[in-house]
């Protein structure tokens, strides 16, 4: 029979046995299962050409389209079309009554050529006075210049008279007589002088006033040859003729009418098309002219047709509180008859970024942080299909549309795995695990 110690004793052998068990399991499973890993969603990078558009709505309009109108007021002495007339370039097509204007213009040409004599006989009077005051400015500078001489010679007699008398070899009459010399020599010289600055003066009002009469000839010549070439450019003015060669389709008055500039000629060119198009303001900032773009016309949404930018307004059109800019397109290849008119309405969508040989990278796989972008590529571990390990990569985004990024990086290649999912959970070195991509061996 066995002791009731020794039964106690087996007991807590075989608890000491099944705790050694236990944890030799756990650290079994422990070692099998690994670490926790994150949950993602790869994608193999690609490389390629990247595109950006932008888009509006429009119209389709006649690229020549024009309401003509005279420039001036008048009566109609001439109606040399009808509705529905076809016409070149450069026709005439109206003409108003200018004999008024013409009468205006001869009695303006016989003003301009007295005018111009009269300029004539002033600048020819002008010479004539001007030698005459040259002249007697300079005499008046040779009387200063022998006034200052004799001047000059007195000083150095009177001199000569005043050391005699101080040494007692002259008299007090010769010195006198010397001294009244020297005073009246002085007195000559500021009359010269006087007379030279009288000269001067004459001559400098002279210079004015002649200045002022040939500019006031000169204004009147200047306006009445102003007034002769307004006049003959209202007479070209009183002329419609036709910018383009295309069709008549309104006239809104008739040949003896008084018109003005509100009666007009409507002229269209049906064979040449345009596009207008508005686009939102904060997406036109980057149209330009020259850049390419695809128009799908509302009646036809499976039509694609080529266009180029042809003009951007550099105007804002405001409507309520957004603005739109208009832009001008141009179709670029022919258009089959009737595949779109005058007046349809399209979508514009217009190519504002090409990049070539760039990486591709989707937007929701990208981490901005810092001002710093960066996306997790995901290392498949070669012996555990579908489980790998992040790494951190800094990228430098050249652009993006409204899904993926065009990008470039120093250690990134073609069908590296990049995370798309869990972002916020992941760290560089973190393990996760993840489905392949379909096709992905």
């Amino acid at each position: 029979m066995i002791s009731k110690k020794a039964g106690a004793g087996r007991w807590i052998i075989i608890a000491i046995l099944l705790i050694a068990v236990a944890a030799t399991a756990y650290a079994v499973l422990s070692r099998k299962s690994g670490p926790r890993l994150e949950h993602t969603i790869v994608e193999p990078i690609e490389r390629g050409n990247f595109e950006r558009e932008i888009s509006g709505t429009g119209i389709i309009e006649a690229k020549q389209e024009r309401n003509l109108n005279f420039k001036t007021a008048g009566n109609v002495l001439n109606l040399f079309v009808a509705e529905g007339d076809d016409v070149t370039a450069n026709q005439l097509l109206a003409q108003l009554d200018t004999s008024s204007l013409e009468r205006d213009i001869s009695s303006n040409q016989a003003n301009l050529v007295s005018a111009k004599a009269e300029l004539a006989r002033t600048r020819a009077q002008e010479n004539i006075d001007k030698l005459d005051s040259n002249s007697s400015l300079k005499n008046a500078q040779i009387q200063e210049a022998n006034a200052l001489e004799a001047f000059q010679q007195a000083e150095r007699s009177q001199s000569v008279s005043q050391q005699l008398f101080d040494a007692g070899a002259a008299s007090q009459n010769e010195l006198d007589a010397a001294n009244d010399a020297l005073a009246r020599a002085q007195r000559q010289l500021e009359q010269a002088k006087s007379s030279v600055e009288t000269a001067l003066a004459r001559k400098t009002s002279f210079n004015q006033l002649k200045a002022a009469q040939t500019k006031s000839a000169e204004a009147r010549i200047e306006q009445l040859e102003t007034t002769i070439a307004n006049a003959q450019a209202r007479l070209e003015e009183a002329k419609l003729y036709a910018p383009f060669a295309g069709t008549i389709t309104a006239i809104d008055f008739e040949q003896g009418d008084s018109v003005s500039q509100a009666n007009k000629i409507n002229l269209v060119n049906i064979d040449s098309l345009n596009i207008a198009v508005k686009f939102d303001e904060n997406r036109a900032l980057e149209l330009r002219k020259g850049q390419t773009a695809t128009i799908t016309p509302d009646a036809n949404s499976s039509q694609k047709l080529a266009a180029i930018v042809k003009k951007v307004s550099p105007v804002a059109i405001r409507q309520g509180n957004t603005a739109q800019i208009e832009s001008d397109l141009e179709f670029t290849e022919a258009i089959t008859a009737n595949s779109v008119r005058p007046g349809y309405t399209v979508t514009a969508k217009v190519l504002v970024n090409h990049l070539e040989d760039v990486f591709l990278i989707p937007l929701e796989a990208i981490t901005e942080k810092d001002d710093t972008s960066f996306i997790y590529k995901v290392v498949e571990d070669s012996e555990n299909i579908g489980q790998g390990k992040v790494e951190k990569v800094e990228i430098e985004v050249l652009d993006r549309n409204a899904t993926i990024a065009a990008a470039k990086a120093s250690n990134l290649k073609t069908d590296d795995f990049i995370a798309l999912i869990n972002l916020d959970n992941l760290e560089d070195g973190d393990l996760v695990d993840f489905e392949p991509p379909k096709g992905d061996s």
